[in-house]
């Protein structure tokens, strides 16, 4: 199995013009053994222009062994003497066991506070359209978007295409011109190379918030573009707080006309901090007018039951935000959703439309997740990275986790909750399953078989189709040492 590392980063952010206010980045790997046999893994890192910089791996001398099953291992950049300091690239991962993998940064900034980011990654090749609906050049936030080209042998010609919200035509697209090696357009990138968009080089104007499309053309030597691979991660960070959420864009086989939505709040409270989401619909076809029906189902704070069923039509893009009213909210014009609401939202269109949850706290973390198509959806997921009082510190915690299971059609399914590390190699596996009536949060906290400063991965198994969004956070940190990632299907 392969999965591409887009964009793994030791540097410090060069745009200083907008004052993002990034520091010194770096980037780590886990990934997770879900074979039957102990997993050789092989991990090569690029720099920009495609050649190889650097190896890294297991089994390795004097520091691992191959990845036994069901066990997972950590990959930091910032220890892997073989990069130098300062380095920006790419990676490319093959192991020879079925394994899933998530990639995270983070940031310690000048006055101490942490920025986190990350998410699950797709397995095998990449493709040749990515969509990408949540990219902002603001006063307050701005993306960088970084694009690898997956292929260890063909060149690609990659194009930016970007929509503001509620926008039938582009605003602008990069780059603008042609060359003897894009002849149709596009930016050419030798095997295993990759860019980086930010704000001091992205085409979409100050002031821009939006979604984009990542495509590709013809290269000039006559590759089509419709086999070119190209693999994209979009990172969005607060211009002053310390807020950074990351995704990985959503490829052209992962649009839908069903999106599920498992992790929907309004002033939801965990850990002394409010939550609130705001989501933004992006159709495949941004071009065109798109019907969309949304259904809110979750409890307010009291634990009542709430249900409200809404339709939009969706110009190109339309961003939902759960803190505003109505039809800010994408609500009816006599709806609101309560002061406090935790639940999931479910979406029906009547054209493909790709889906990214943004959700923000009270205390300025921002974190991302991509809705859930029904393909995604399974009777096994798997969570590489799950703590539990992980690293405390000062008589604090240290890191800890939760994940929402949801199932997809909202039935009530029962679901197993498998824990593996170190300590539980074969699994840590519960008395009896437990029920989840359309969604239900879990927290390691609460299972007292797990020791404390433990860290591991957990398998879901359940009787009906779930999707699952997972939540790592330390109260050592100040800032934003907060991130979601998409759960990753087994089947």
């Amino acid at each position: 199995m392969v999965a591409a590392l887009t964009v793994a980063a030791l540097a410090p952010d060069r745009g200083v013009a907008q004052q993002a206010r990034l520091a010194e980045e770096n980037s780590w790997l886990r990934v997770q053994n879900v074979g039957t046999q102990p997993a050789t893994l092989d991990l090569t890192f690029y720099h920009p222009n495609g050649t190889q910089a650097a190896k890294d791996g297991c089994p390795k001398a004097d520091v691992c062994d191959a990845i036994s099953p069901g066990s997972g291992r950590s990959f930091f950049q910032q220890t892997l003497d073989a990069l130098p300091k300062g380095y920006r690239g790419s990676g490319y991962l093959v192991g020879d066991q079925p394994f899933v993998a998530m990639l995270a940064r983070d940031l310690i900034r000048a006055d101490g506070t942490l920025q986190l980011g990350g998410d699950s990654l797709r397995l095998g090749s990449g493709t040749d359209r990515h969509y990408l609906p949540w990219v902002t050049n603001t006063a307050s936030l701005v993306s960088r978007i970084s694009i690898e080209n997956t292929s260890k042998d063909t060149p690609a010609c990659v194009q930016i295409v970007y929509y503001a919200v509620s926008s039938l035509s582009p605003i602008a697209t990069e780059p603008t011109g042609s060359s003897n090696n894009c002849p149709s357009g596009g930016e050419y990138l030798a095997p295993r190379a990759s860019i980086v968009r930010d704000e001091t080089a992205m085409a979409a104007p100050f002031g821009f918030d939006g979604a984009a499309i990542v495509r590709t053309q013809p290269t000039g030597g006559g590759v089509a573009a419709s086999i070119q691979q190209i693999s994209v991660a979009v990172d969005t960070r607060d211009r002053v707080r310390a807020g950074l959420s990351t995704y990985r864009a959503l490829s052209s086989d992962e649009t839908s006309r069903v999106v599920l939505l498992p992790m929907i709040d309004r002033a939801t409270v965990e850990d002394g901090a409010s939550y609130t989401t705001r989501f933004r619909i992006f159709s495949a076809t941004p071009g065109a007018p798109n019907e969309v029906t949304l259904r809110f189902e979750g409890r307010d704070g009291s634990g009542s039951q709430i249900s409200i069923e809404s339709k939009v039509t969706v110009f190109g893009s339309m961003t939902c935000d759960q803190s505003q009213p109505t039809t800010l909210g994408c609500l009816p014009t006599d709806r609101a959703l309560p002061p406090s609401f935790t639940g999931s939202v479910r979406i029906q269109s009547v054209e493909p439309i790709t889906v990214v949850v943004q959700r923000v706290s009270s205390t300025g973390s921002l974190a991302d997740y991509r809705g859930f198509i029904p393909s995604e959806a399974s009777r096994q997921v798997v969570l590489p990275v799950i703590n539990k009082n992980y690293g405390p510190f000062g008589g604090r915690s240290g890191w800890n986790s939760s994940f929402r299971v949801a199932s997809f059609d909202g039935s009530t399914t029962y679901a197993y909750i498998v824990y593996y590390s170190k300590q539980f190699p074969r699994g840590l596996f519960p008395d009896t399953s437990v029920p989840v009536e359309g969604s239900r949060t879990f927290r390691p906290l609460d299972e007292r078989k797990l020791p404390d400063n433990w860290v591991g991965s957990v398998v879901i198994v359940s009787d009906r189709p779930i999707v699952v969004v997972a939540d790592l956070r330390s109260d050592v940190f100040e800032g934003d040492p907060e991130m979601l990632y998409n759960g990753v299907s087994l089947e």
